[in-house]
C-alpha cells in the first residue's frame, strides 16, 4: 500500500502532519481524522492536503464534520 502525508491546514499554514499507509488518499484522511470528508471547498479555512509519497500527487479535501479535539497535536 502507498504512503500518504496528511496535513491538516488552517488557511495556508500546516497545523498538523501525519504519515500513514492506506489504499487511497481518501482512506488516508479517514484514518487520521476519523471524520467525513468531501472534495476541497476553496472557501473553507480548515482543510486537508494529502500527498501520495509514491506518485507525488496532491489531493485536497474539506472536512464535513468536526475532527476530534486531539487531532492537531
Amino acid at each position: 500500500m502507498p504512503k500518504y502525508q496528511v496535513e491538516e491546514m488552517n488557511g495556508d499554514e500546516v497545523a498538523a502532519s501525519h504519515v500513514v499507509t492506506a489504499e487511497d488518499a481518501e482512506s488516508a484522511v479517514k484514518l487520521v481524522t476519523g471524520v467525513s470528508i468531501s472534495a476541497k471547498d476553496t472557501l473553507r479555512e480548515h482543510w486537508l492536503r494529502v500527498v501520495d509519497e509514491t506518485k507525488g500527487t496532491v489531493h485536497e479535501f474539506g472536512i464535513t464534520e468536526q475532527p476530534p479535539k486531539d487531532f492537531a497535536k
